[in-house]
């Protein structure tokens, strides 16, 4: 029993730190930056921003979802399963895209690293039934 609370708080631990990583890493900056301060994580901004903006709400809302799983991860134990995907997801894109047409900028790859960190913490230490 205790290893399971032990387990929980880790899980939780790992949790609040995707949401304070999801809205300032990623969040916050695809809403709201302005396209010079891309420019210093080596991204370039399309003319339209429109994707980079929906990219930071759909963000914004996955924190806001791993909040509620920081709460109750037992009860909100779905959450951390999309959060297995998410970066999952994440992750292979960047390698994809990597393979095909190479990624340049030192920040994808902190970033891909991150979601892969978060991808395997998040599927070891997900609730079990």
């Amino acid at each position: 029993m205790a290893e399971a609370a032990h387990r929980l708080s880790r899980l939780r631990r790992v949790l609040l730190l995707k949401v304070i990583i999801t809205l300032v890493i990623w969040a916050l900056p695809a809403l709201f930056a302005p396209p010079s301060l891309m420019h210093l994580f080596g991204l370039g901004v399309p003319e339209d921003p429109l994707f980079l903006r929906l990219f930071g709400a759909l963000a914004a809302v996955l924190a806001l979802a791993y909040w509620y799983a920081y709460q109750d991860p037992v009860q909100n134990s779905a959450i951390v399963k999309v959060g297995v995907v998410d970066n999952a997801l994440a992750t292979l894109v960047v390698v994809g895209v990597a393979l095909t047409t190479g990624v340049t900028s030192w920040f994808v790859w902190v970033s891909a690293l991150l979601t892969a960190t978060f991808c395997v913490a998040l599927a070891i230490l997900r609730p079990r039934p």
